[in-house]
């Protein structure tokens, strides 16, 4: 059965994964703008009666479409490496709550992450092996030492692995999250309680 949406036009699961994408999502792109082999024919231009078919490697055509999918143009094919850095920052600077109120902004966000995933298992190495998950803790053992498993190889899944020596503690990256939605949404919301708090505690201190 198709999970509520919460967020707009997203169910809790597939929000709080955006979220976490765009988080990541800058130097994923930038990264693979850097990779520059292999390359596939995308298309011809005619030059002076010869034909040439103009190559682009796969990894710069995964970045592209990820910045299509955050509504953004794609990358020049000129650009620096440092110009690709700033222009998937700047790509990734949305406000994801007006993102997906709308049928057409979240099927986006969809989009985005499928392609996310795609690109995760074909370079696996685009991705920081472990990132820590902060706030859960890990059902088997207990402890605070849950991380996220980037993929090992291509064609693998993310992972949610315990740190805690001996425990063995991982599960599914998909199924992780749909069993702790409800865990993330309640963090979020006290997340930007604490946030409007600190905002009011702020301007009360401030000199009149």
């Amino acid at each position: 059965m198709p999970r509520s949406a919460t967020h707009g036009y997203l169910c809790p699961v597939c929000y709080r994964r955006l979220v976490d994408a765009l988080g990541r999502l800058a130097w994923l792109i930038a990264h693979l703008r850097s990779i520059e082999k292999p390359a596939q024919a995308i298309g011809e231009r005619v030059d002076t009666s010869m034909e040439k078919s103009i190559l682009m490697p796969d990894p710069w055509i995964a970045a592209d479409e990820l910045m299509v999918s955050l509504g953004a143009r794609v990358i020049p094919s000129t650009a620096s490496i440092d110009e690709a850095i700033r222009l998937a920052h700047d790509a990734v600077v949305i406000d994801v709550d007006h993102w997906v109120a709308t049928l057409e902004g979240a099927t986006n966000a969809v989009i985005l992450l499928k392609r996310m995933d795609v690109a995760l298992k074909r370079w696996p190495d685009s991705e920081a092996q472990f990132r820590a998950i902060p706030y859960v803790r890990c059902p088997n053992c207990g402890h605070p030492h849950l991380w996220r498993a980037a993929p090992e190889r291509a064609g693998d899944d993310l992972r949610v692995v315990c740190g805690t020596p001996e425990c063995g503690y991982q599960l599914g990256w998909e199924a992780w999250a749909e069993q702790y939605a409800p865990a993330f949404v309640y963090l979020e919301a006290d997340m930007k309680r604490r946030e409007k708090l600190a905002a009011r505690e702020e301007k009360r201190a401030q000199p009149q």
